[in-house]
């Protein structure tokens, strides 16, 4: 199974938000990404995403790192429900991409930004091409929760990372063995 989430919006205002896009779409090719376009407005202004640009790394950094907590504590508690197949969901299809665009950032590597599986072989180190291995798991109880504690504690590890490279606060009680983290890692290593 898999989410997917539309956004509907009137062709003129959202044409016209098309160009704020950049730094998070790249359309190499915007006439094979428009469908439909009766006017030539949402093809003209496509083209304005065909320069790739990397995302802004400090407001990025801090967006994943927050969103990367939220997910996992979500993570944890479907966990603690028993249910492993959703948890198996979440943590490839949500948390994972989220981790391997943050490490992205920090290596400089962001040609592949909206699907950072992508190359991962050529473009990450096998440091991280490890850690990322480590947070996948086949979609039984023990191995989904193993791979659930790796993978927050490579989150953990990224959000440090990017705090000390780009200046950025994270959170006091996200990243520090506090309330979230306690929360976090007490649902990640119950036993069943």
């Amino acid at each position: 199974m898999m989410r997917g989430e539309f956004h509907l919006t009137a062709a003129a205002p959202g044409i016209d938000e098309v160009p704020t896009w950049q730094g998070m779409v790249w359309l190499p090719r915007p006439e094979e990404a428009v469908l439909l376009d009766r006017t030539g407005r949402l093809t003209r202004a496509a083209r304005q995403l065909t320069d790739f640009r990397p995302p802004e790394p400090a407001t990025t950094a801090r967006q994943l790192t927050d969103e990367l907590a939220n997910w996992t504590l979500m993570l944890a508690h479907v966990l603690a429900r028993g249910e492993v197949a959703r948890a198996h969901a979440l943590l490839h299809t949500v948390i994972a991409p989220q981790q391997l665009q943050l490490c992205r950032l920090l290596r400089d590597s962001t040609a592949h930004w909206l699907t950072p599986s992508r190359a991962l072989e050529q473009d990450l180190p096998t440091s991280d091409r490890d850690r990322y291995l480590a947070t996948t798991a086949a979609a039984r109880d023990q191995d989904v929760r193993t791979a659930a504690r790796h993978s927050w504690r490579w989150s953990r590890d990224l959000a440090a990372e990017a705090a000390d490279r780009w200046a950025i606060r994270l959170p006091h009680e996200l990243h520090e063995l506090h309330e979230l983290h306690e929360q976090i890692h007490g649902l990640l290593n119950a036993d069943r």
